[in-house]
């Protein structure tokens, strides 16, 4: 559970800066970790318990600071202007827009403050790296498995997250591409979910009034994977393919209920720890930033009923069934 949760408006960040003196007489390098939200984002919760973990681990103080939602750009933007006036030690940041933090980012590096990025890239900012999935080419691999489970013909998809979102737009590319592939499979619409159980319920409700006919629902995240199959269990169309992306114990869920037929899997603990392990590196003068990659590939799994319950006790820590 995370030790330390600040629901991130520009005030709760101003506060948090008042506390922060007790940390640094610590002489513990201070981490900050922003999560794009950890209001109803489970895979961003795991990044940032991970993250925490790692860092506590390696000897830092981990201050993890949660925006309200996906679309809270200026509150994230208050955040990293606090954690710069205090002068943090590194940040770790899951940028909400991919344009709107540039500003903040190349701030932060001119204030000598390394900023490792994770789960999503920010356009035109100076960072350390990215660690994050290849999001292109995992969405790809929904694509192919969508086709193989089509039998290589029929109507597709897609629910897709924030359109600001670099991830939501990588996903988008990599399903698209992917499926473009298939001659005999058709992509009748792509409509935004914005990464909600909520909106993906309104998003797959739109989808069956104006394609009835589709086979197949690729939902970009898993979050948004249980909108579409409540929407389907209500309307009694067991006829329709799901396939998530995240890895969470939601996503899992809906395969073992027989309500997926899939999930990619992002590695939560990769980009966690990950991210930690470079910012201690460069705090402690081992690494510069220059030592490191633009992009780090933090790795994928394919979920399916074969390998679900073998990749949820490796993965989430979930026995097996006796």
């Amino acid at each position: 559970m995370l030790k330390k949760i600040l629901q991130a408006t520009a005030a709760a960040a101003l506060a948090a800066g008042v506390a922060a003196g007790a940390a640094q007489a610590q002489d513990k390098p201070v981490i900050a970790v922003l999560p794009k939200t950890i209001i109803g984002d489970i895979f961003q919760t795991n990044i940032a318990n991970f993250a925490q973990a790692k860092g506590e681990e390696l000897g830092a103080t981990v201050e993890i600071f949660g925006v309200a939602s996906h679309s809270a750009v200026e509150e994230q933007v208050s955040i990293m202007e606090s954690l710069i006036s205090r002068g943090v030690d590194a940040i770790i940041l899951a940028a909400v827009d991919s344009r709107g933090l540039g500003p903040a980012v190349n701030k932060a590096t001119d204030a000598g403050i390394p900023v490792i990025l994770v789960d999503s890239g920010v356009e035109g900012a100076n960072y350390v790296t990215v660690v994050q999935t290849d999001n292109v080419r995992a969405s790809g691999l929904a694509a192919d498995y969508a086709a193989a489970l089509l039998s290589y013909s029929g109507k597709v998809a897609q629910l897709e997250g924030e359109p600001s979102s670099e991830t939501a737009q990588l996903r988008r590319q990599g399903f698209h591409e992917g499926i473009a592939k298939y001659p005999d499979i058709e992509l009748v619409t792509s409509i935004t979910g914005h990464w909600t159980t909520p909106g993906a319920v309104d998003a797959t409700e739109a989808i069956l009034q104006s394609h009835p006919d589709v086979d197949l629902i690729f939902a970009s995240s898993d979050l948004m994977a249980v909108g579409a199959a409540i929407v389907l269990e209500r309307n009694g169309r067991d006829d329709v393919i799901v396939i998530g992306f995240d890895g969470i114990t939601e996503g899992t869920d809906l395969i073992l209920e027989g309500k997926a037929a899939g999930d990619v899997a992002q590695n939560a603990r990769g980009m966690g720890e990950i991210a930690v392990e470079i910012a201690m590196q460069i705090i402690n003068g081992e690494k510069s930033a220059d030592d490191f990659p633009d992009f780090i590939d933090s790795g994928m799994t394919l979920v399916h009923p074969w390998n679900v319950h073998a990749y949820r006790e490796a993965a989430l820590g979930i026995p097996r069934p006796e």
